[in-house]
């Protein structure tokens, strides 16, 4: 019965974390319920820019600090244990009396990384770790990557029509998928802490490339733009709204233009791809959704520096003199070519077809 009870608010912490992603970075979006003789009596989800953290809001909700005593605390990510820009949440689920503690996954980050429930049991509290564990690590899979690698978790979106192709031999791609597919992309952008993409696209698209989902403008991901040539317009519709979406330029050279210049390492007499991931995490961003275009895939493909491939395919047919979603690659035998992606998701949207691919 304790099983079921726990991983049943474990579940729901879940479902509430989820309602934040893409807006806690540096931080991982963590969920809190607090409940007190099996109900539920408040909850918190970790806030913009990573703080308040989860558990100091539910309990902030909580008006009668007395009512905390005794009760249970069910939480999707290990209770930092360390001073920094706050005081550590173990450290108030002690002084509030709490007499359980239920933990999705345990957190990587040196800071904590099993500090926090030994700190809880040193003060008596019964702490369960590991409920639902592939679930919440799921959820927070960029900031675990980055912890571990020091890289973003990296998802490539190709929107294409039935035969590969981006837009037609004119640069013409309005509309390929179908609305559906079109709000489905919009979601993915919400969802990850940076939309990257090519100098080429910037200049032949022209995009916004922010979240125009009713209720989701908010959740609009900060900008990147790969760009060695630095030939990038100040009028561009991406350099209008920088105050309320913040775009970066990652470059092998230097522009006083250009204030939020990454420069990054030289590879090849291209910006270095493994150079630029590692500079936009060190940033603060744990998740990367590449959006295009041609050329940028190709090389994230090539170099392997995609987790995550999302391919949206139409029922539409533009022929071999369309734009490819991937260059060519070169590859003389089977045995060479990219095979390093296995299919974990097929779903319909109304003509389109969406399929989901993680890295081997």
């Amino acid at each position: 019965m304790t099983q079921n009870f726990d991983q049943k608010f474990i579940a729901y912490a879940l479902k509430l974390a989820k309602q934040n992603l893409g807006i806690t970075s540096p931080n991982p979006v963590v969920a809190c319920v607090i409940v007190k003789d099996s109900e539920i009596i408040a909850t918190g989800v970790t806030a913009r820019n990573g703080r308040p953290h989860a558990e100091k809001i539910a309990i902030e909700k909580v008006a009668d600090k007395k009512i905390l005593q005794g009760a249970e605390l069910y939480v999707t990510l290990e209770p930092c244990s360390h001073f920094g820009q706050t005081s550590p949440c173990a450290d108030e689920i002690i002084k509030f009396g709490f007499k359980k503690v239920v933990i999705a996954t345990s957190d990587i980050d040196e800071r904590v990384n099993g500090r926090g429930i030994q700190k809880l049991r040193d003060a008596g509290i019964d702490v369960t770790c590991g409920i639902l564990e592939k679930e919440a690590r799921e959820i927070n899979r960029g900031f675990f990557k980055a912890r571990q690698s020091g890289l973003p978790f990296i998802t490539l979106k190709l929107a294409t029509s039935l035969d590969g192709k981006i837009a037609t031999k004119t640069f013409d791609s309005k509309w390929i998928t179908c609305e559906k597919s079109r709000l489905f992309s919009h979601h993915l952008r919400s969802i990850n802490d940076a939309i990257l993409v090519g100098a080429n696209t910037i200049k032949k698209d022209d995009p916004s490339l922010d979240c125009r989902i009713a209720g989701l403008e908010d959740f609009s991901p900060k900008r990147a733009i790969i760009s060695g040539s630095l030939d990038l317009d100040l009028r561009s519709k991406i350099f209008q709204n920088c105050d309320k979406n913040p775009t970066v330029i990652l470059s092998n050279k230097t522009c006083d233009k250009f204030k939020n210049l990454i420069l990054c390492a030289e590879k090849n007499g291209k910006v270095d791809l493994l150079d630029a991931m590692k500079k936009l995490c060190q940033s603060g961003v744990n998740s990367v959704l590449i959006e295009g275009g041609q050329n940028i895939a190709t090389q994230f493909l090539r170099e392997n520096l995609v987790d995550e491939l999302v391919w949206i395919r139409s029922s539409k047919i533009i022929g071999n003199d369309g734009i490819a979603g991937i260059e060519e690659l070169g590859f003389m035998r089977i045995s060479e070519i990219l095979d390093g992606f296995v299919r974990v998701e097929v779903r319909d949207s109304d003509s389109d077809l969406i399929e989901i691919f993680s890295r081997k």
